[in-house]
């Protein structure tokens, strides 16, 4: 298995897999990950098997910080390790960024509580640890888990980062 930076011919495979891989409340236009990618501020790698797609990255990227922004592995591929071995490549192919990502929160009364937990467990599991840092991002509230410690400024200089100056407007502290 290996990471690749996402050639033309990946999108329709990433769209695809975006789209029904994430709530649409979770989801970003599609146009505005690909223009954050051209102006440098994002990474759109694949996860690729000797078999071709298995899923993807995307990455936001600012200094030191590295923001784990949407990460799905295809449908047919899941439960194999996959998604495992793709977070511990990314790890190795950025020492030295302060990796993160948002989950949503636990909430025993969600509809997909279930999934929330089982979603948390697989970062646990595979070396991240909770930072304590949630935000309500676009009306979701979200927790922040890390590979390293993290502090709110890092992560609040994330979203500066990628919303520019009124970034705070759709992102409150929780």
């Amino acid at each position: 298995m290996e990471l690749k930076k996402a050639e033309r011919s990946d999108l329709s495979l990433i769209r695809a897999l975006y789209e029904v891989s994430f709530p649409r409340a979770e989801r970003k236009p599609f146009s505005r990950i690909l223009r954050n990618c051209r102006q440098g501020r994002m990474i759109l790698l694949t996860i690729q098997e000797e078999s071709g797609f298995a899923g993807f990255f995307v990455l936001a990227v600012c200094q030191d910080l590295m923001l784990v922004d949407y990460f799905a592995v295809a449908a047919g591929k899941r439960d194999r390790g996959i998604g495992s071995q793709a977070l511990g490549l990314l790890r190795r192919r950025c020492p030295g960024k302060k990796i993160f990502l948002e989950i949503e929160t636990e909430d025993a009364s969600a509809e997909n509580a279930a999934q929330r937990k089982k979603r948390k467990l697989f970062y646990l599991r595979n070396g991240m640890k909770e930072t304590g840092i949630c935000w309500r991002l676009f009306g979701v509230e979200m927790e922040i888990l890390s590979f390293s410690d993290l502090s709110r400024e890092e992560s609040a200089r994330m979203y500066a980062f990628l919303y520019g100056r009124f970034w705070f407007l759709p992102i409150r502290p929780v």
